[in-house]
C-alpha cells in the first residue's frame, strides 16, 4: 500500500457538514490501492473501566476517482456532535490503521493519541450559502452593450448600436433603462438572477476603474433608475447582483489624486501602495501593470471602513441581493472576513461571489465568500465538448478533481460560467458548431452549481477575446441562432421542473465502453435521471446499464417514452446529440 498517497485532514473538503447533524468524511488513497476502508469513531469523552473506547464503525464507499487517486466517503452523525476517529485501510496484502499520529499495523482501542478530532459541530460554522442560489439561473449583463433605453444619456461620440465591432474604447449607449425594458425577455428565457458588471462612475466602457463608488455612472442612468430596476426585478422574482472593484480604483479616484499630488502629506497616502522604484522614483502598485488602476491598501483601517461603507450602502439603500467581487484573490483574507461579517449582518441571505480563476478553498470556508466563478469547470467543458482536445476519461477525471477540491455545499453554490466579458464567445470557441454549444449547456444545466449565461450567448453572438466578446446584443429575432436559443430555454425549463438536476440529487458517472459516450445519473429519493451525451460526429447506439423491468423511461427532452421488460434498453443517438431520460417505477402508475 502506497502510504505516501493516503491523505485526510479533519476540515475543508475532507470533513464537512452536510446538515446540522451529519458530517461527510473523505479520505484519499492511491488509485486502485485499497479494496476496503473501515471508519472507526467514538465520543472523545466517553470512558469505561478500560479507558476510552471506539463506539462504532462504518464501511466507507468509493465515491469517485481521478487519474492518480481514489476518494472514499462516509456520512456519519457524531455522538454528541463531536468525535475522535481513525481509518482502517485494507487490500489483499495488508491492513493499516491511519490517524493523526500516522500509520500503525495495530489498533489500541483505549488510545486516543493516534485519532483525528472533530471537536464540536457548531451551526455557525456550517458552510451555508443562501438557499435561493441553488435554483437560480443567472444572466451576466455588460451594461454598455446589452440594451439602450434612453439615448439622452449616451456617452459623447458613442457609436450607433451594433454598427461596428467593439474596440477597447467603444461606447454604444447601453444603460439601466435598457435592462428594465428587457426584464420580460429575461423572465421569458427563465432567468432568475441578473449579474451586472460595474455600474459606478468610471471613465471607461467597462467601469472596472471606479472614480465614485457612491454614484451610478451618468451614462447608465442614476440611483432612481437603479432602484426602479431592482424593484421591477424583485416583482418578477429576479435577484440582482452588483460588481464591486475593491482591489484597485481609477487613477482619477479623488483620494488617489490627493495622494499623488501631496505625497506623504496626504491623508490618503497610506490608502495605496507607494514605493521607490529602481531609479528611486516614486511609484505605486497597480492592477496588473495598468498605471490607470492603482491598487488599494486593504490592510489600512480607513480603507477597510470605506469599502465596508460602500458594500453596506447599496444593500441598505437599494436592497441588492449579491456582490460579485473583482480580482478577489489579490485582497487579504482579513478584509474579506470583515466584509462577510458586515454584509451578512445587513442581509443574511446576501450572495457573495469572488472572482477567482483557480482552486479557491481558502476563501470558501463560510466566513468570506459563498461562491467563486467556476472557470476550472468551463475549461474542462470546452476541452471535451468544444475543442475535443481531451478524452472522455480525462474529462471525467477533471470533473472528479473539481469535486475533490471542495465540500459538497460549496460545489452546489459555485458560480458556473461558460463565458464572460473576459473570455471569447462560446460559439466562436466551438468553431461555430451550434450542436457543440448545446452539449456544453446540457452538462451545465444538469450539474451541480448555480449556472450563468453571458448576455448574447443564448442567441449565438460571436467574437474572440476582449474587446470582441463585448459586442452589442442583437434584438432582431431574425438574427438569433434559434437552435441555441430554444435549446437553452428548454434546458432551463427542465432544470427548474426537476430540482434533482440542480442541487437536490446525487451525481454519478455511468461507465460505458464507448469512448465518445458520456453517461451520468442524477437521482434522489423521488427522481432518477440518466443523461447520455454523444460527443462524436457519428451516430451511436448505447445500452443503458440498469435493470429496467417494471420501469417507464421518458426522454424529457421530447416526451418520447420507452416501455421495456428487459434488463437493459438500447437507445440511438445522432451525432453530437444527447438524451435526458427519466426512469420511473411503473408500479407507481397503477
Amino acid at each position: 500500500m502506497q502510504i505516501e498517497s493516503i491523505y485526510h485532514q479533519p476540515y475543508d473538503q475532507y470533513a464537512f457538514s452536510i446538515d446540522d447533524k451529519t458530517y461527510r468524511l473523505r479520505i484519499r488513497t492511491k488509485k486502485g490501492d485499497c479494496t476496503e476502508i473501515i471508519f472507526y469513531f467514538g465520543d472523545p469523552f466517553k470512558f469505561n473501566d478500560s479507558g476510552w473506547q471506539i463506539e462504532s464503525s462504518l464501511s466507507m464507499y468509493l465515491a469517485f476517482s481521478t487519474e492518480l487517486f481514489d476518494y472514499w466517503e462516509v456520512n456519519v452523525i457524531p455522538p454528541n456532535k463531536r468525535m475522535k476517529y481513525q481509518f482502517l485501510l485494507k487490500n489483499e496484502q495488508e491492513s493499516l490503521f491511519y490517524g493523526e499520529g500516522g500509520f500503525s499495523s495495530n489498533f489500541t482501542p483505549n488510545d486516543q493519541s493516534n485519532c483525528f478530532t472533530l471537536p464540536f459541530l457548531h451551526k455557525n460554522n456550517l458552510i451555508s450559502p443562501p438557499s435561493w442560489v441553488h435554483d437560480t439561473i443567472w444572466y451576466q449583463i455588460f451594461p454598455d452593450r446589452f440594451a439602450s433605453g434612453n439615448n439622452k444619456n449616451n456617452p459623447i461620440n458613442s457609436t450607433p448600436w451594433g454598427s461596428t465591432l467593439p474596440t477597447s474604447s467603444s461606447y454604444f449607449g447601453g444603460d439601466l433603462e435598457g435592462v428594465i425594458q428587457k426584464i420580460d425577455y429575461l423572465k421569458n428565457l427563465g432567468i432568475s438572477g441578473i449579474y451586472l458588471t460595474p455600474i459606478f462612475e468610471a471613465n471607461s466602457n467597462h467601469k472596472y476603474n471606479t472614480i465614485n463608488y457612491f454614484r451610478i455612472d451618468p451614462t447608465f442612468g442614476d440611483e432612481k433608475v437603479l432602484k426602479t430596476l431592482i424593484e421591477k426585478c424583485h416583482e418578477k422574482n429576479i435577484r440582482v447582483m452588483l460588481d464591486a472593484v475593491f482591489n484597485h480604483t481609477s487613477a482619477s479616484f479623488p483620494p488617489f489624486q490627493d495622494a499623488l499630488q501631496n505625497g506623504k502629506e496626504s491623508a490618503f497616502f497610506e490608502w495605496f501602495h507607494f514605493f521607490k522604484d529602481e531609479q528611486n522614483n516614486s511609484a505605486y502598485e497597480t492592477f496588473s501593470f495598468v498605471k490607470e488602476m492603482p491598487k488599494l491598501n486593504t490592510e489600512n483601517k480607513e480603507v477597510q471602513n470605506f469599502l465596508l461603507e460602500i458594500g453596506s450602502y447599496w444593500i441598505k439603500e437599494f436592497n441588492i441581493d449579491g456582490w460579485r467581487l473583482d480580482v478577489a484573490n489579490e485582497i487579504d483574507h482579513y478584509f474579506w472576513k470583515l466584509f462577510h461579517k458586515k454584509m451578512k449582518e445587513l442581509k443574511k441571505d446576501l450572495f457573495i461571489v469572488g472572482e477567482i480563476w483557480h482552486h479557491a478553498m481558502p476563501w470558501l470556508r463560510g466566513d468570506e465568500f459563498d461562491s467563486v466563478m467556476n472557470y476550472p469547470l468551463m475549461k474542462s467543458l470546452f476541452a471535451y465538448f468544444g475543442y475535443q482536445s481531451i478524452s472522455k476519461i480525462q474529462f471525467q477525471y477533471s470533473i472528479n478533481d473539481l469535486i475533490a477540491q471542495y465540500p459538497l455545499p460549496v460545489i452546489k453554490a459555485l458560480f458556473n460560467v461558460l463565458g464572460s466579458h473576459d473570455t471569447p464567445r462560446i460559439l466562436t470557441q466551438c468553431n461555430h458548431n451550434e450542436k457543440r454549444v448545446i452539449l456544453l449547456y446540457v452538462f451545465l444545466f444538469t450539474f451541480f452549481g448555480t449556472p450563468c449565461i453571458y448576455y448574447g450567448d443564448e442567441i449565438g453572438l460571436q467574437g474572440g477575446n476582449d474587446p470582441e466578446c463585448r459586442s452589442c446584443m442583437l434584438w432582431d429575432k431574425s438574427q438569433y441562432n434559434l437552435s441555441i436559443f430554444n435549446s437553452i430555454k428548454k434546458l432551463i425549463l427542465i432544470r427548474k421542473k426537476y430540482p434533482v438536476l440542480e442541487n437536490d440529487g446525487e451525481f454519478n458517472w455511468v461507465q460505458t465502453d464507448q469512448p465518445d459516450i458520456v453517461m451520468y445519473e442524477r437521482k434522489n429519493n423521488q427522481y432518477h435521471f440518466f443523461i447520455i451525451i454523444n460527443n462524436s460526429s457519428e451516430k451511436q447506439s448505447v445500452q443503458v446499464p440498469i435493470n429496467l423491468r417494471k420501469k417507464r423511461i421518458t426522454n424529457v427532452w421530447n416526451g418520447e417514452q420507452f416501455a421495456t421488460e428487459s434488463d437493459s434498453i438500447g437507445v440511438d443517438l445522432l451525432d453530437t446529440d444527447f438524451l435526458i431520460l427519466q426512469i420511473e417505477d411503473t408500479d407507481s402508475f397503477t
